[in-house]
């Protein structure tokens, strides 16, 4: 991963994952999570459920697998996404700068050739969306005021269950 993407300190990691939490919730993603630790290595604070890790099942469609893996991917990039964006603009209350965008894209643009054999207008068009939503979303201050308090909670408790995630986020859902 590209260095401008990693974490300066402990603060900066509880808005990126407060970020990641806030994305699965708003992606319909909120049941592939388990937990999140901020005492874990940066790759490895969130823990998904096993449903995350689509294996596939010889008994289901081509179709349904493919939708399923890339249901994940978008799920994935989205967190991705707005990791950096709840670090920017709610901690730091600025805009991603160009060369972080770029960044982002590449990353997804590689993730995407990895995980789903997408050609780069395919993983474009999935960071655009994303990126679009994400942007708008965090213009939000009562999305700030969410991530603020979901932040300092995995401050206070380092690790937090899916359960107390969402209880924190419950907000969200009324926006």
């Amino acid at each position: 991963m590209d260095d401008k993407l990693k974490y300066v300190d402990e603060r900066d990691k509880s808005y990126g994952m407060a970020g990641m939490a806030i994305s699965m919730m708003m992606l319909d993603g909120e049941n592939y999570l388990e937990a999140m630790t901020l005492d874990a290595p940066a790759g490895d604070s969130v823990e998904f459920s096993h449903d995350f890790y689509f294996i596939g099942n010889p008994r289901m469609s081509a179709k349904i697998a493919w939708n399923e893996i890339l249901k994940h991917f978008q799920i994935s990039s989205g967190m991705v996404i707005a990791n950096m964006m709840c670090r920017n603009y709610v901690q730091h209350r600025h805009k991603l700068p160009a060369d972080i965008i770029e960044s982002l894209r590449a990353f997804v643009r590689d993730e995407a050739e990895e995980d789903c054999q997408l050609e780069r207008d395919e993983a474009d068009a999935i960071f655009e969306k994303n990126y679009n939503y994400f942007d708008r979303l965090f213009t939000y201050s009562q999305v700030h005021q969410v991530a603020h308090d979901l932040a300092a909670a995995l401050v206070r408790q380092r690790r937090m269950s899916a359960l107390e995630i969402i209880e924190q986020l419950r907000v969200l859902s009324m926006l």
